[in-house]
């Protein structure tokens, strides 16, 4: 997955890990994986990928 990748280059650049681990969640519409994570400077990332149905 894709925000799995952007989830590792964040943390192997300085970024901390927030909330669950990266993975598959369910959505209002469909199911997601979801990335969450803190850059150095504080601002929290977001990577989101919907799989096709």
């Amino acid at each position: 997955m894709f925000s799995h990748v952007i989830h590792a280059a964040g943390l192997a650049n300085g970024g901390i890990t927030c909330e669950e681990p990266p993975g598959f969640r369910d959505g209002s519409f469909s199911k997601l994986y979801l990335a969450y994570l803190r850059g150095p400077d504080g601002n929290k990332i977001c990577a989101l990928h919907r799989p096709p149905k």
